[in-house]
């Protein structure tokens, strides 16, 4: 049964990292999902897989982190990004916004329950989690058509309370 509140689980084999999401990939998982594959990009990771099959829902900040990710693959030349069995929900989000044609799409077989370890949020700084959000819909923001038009002004919004913010907590 699918964790209506998102589980993320990792297997790593050799330089491929695949992520998979079972339930709804939402705000909450996306630092955690951006900070794991980030780090393992840095430490010599070439491919990077988010499985998608058992995944019910993806709200647009967890999108915006996959599109950040793939771009920061795509400028890095030297790795490869995919998505791996979709959901037919996801299926239908994706095609709806036009991201079938941006994201690569793959069938493997899923691994072994045993072969996962599930990732766990540890207490993040408001301030990571908050410019995450930003990104995340600043990439969709980029998007060509209707579907970036649909980010631009939230994008654009998210941004100046961010840097209110800052300037009224020069802390942050």
């Amino acid at each position: 049964m699918a964790a209506p509140q998102g589980i993320v689980r990792v297997y790593q084999h050799d330089q491929t990292i695949t992520f998979q999401v079972e339930g709804r990939a939402t705000v909450h998982q996306s630092p955690l999902v951006r900070r794991f594959a980030e780090q393992c990009l840095a430490s010599g990771a070439t491919v990077l897989r988010m499985d998608l099959r058992h995944c019910t829902l993806m709200d647009s900040t967890f999108l915006g982190t996959l599109l950040f990710l793939k771009r920061m693959i795509d400028r890095q030349g030297q790795s490869e990004f995919a998505l791996i069995s979709p959901s037919p929900q996801c299926c239908r989000l994706l095609q709806q916004m036009r991201l079938d044609k941006v994201f690569p799409m793959v069938t493997v077989e899923e691994p072994a329950a045993s072969a996962w370890t599930e990732l766990k949020s540890t207490p993040e700084d408001i301030n990571v989690f908050k410019r995450n959000v930003v990104q995340a819909h600043q990439e969709l923001a980029r998007l060509e058509g209707p579907a970036g038009e649909t980010f631009r002004e939230l994008a654009d919004q998210l941004a100046r309370e961010l840097e209110s913010e800052k300037k009224a907590d020069p802390e942050r």
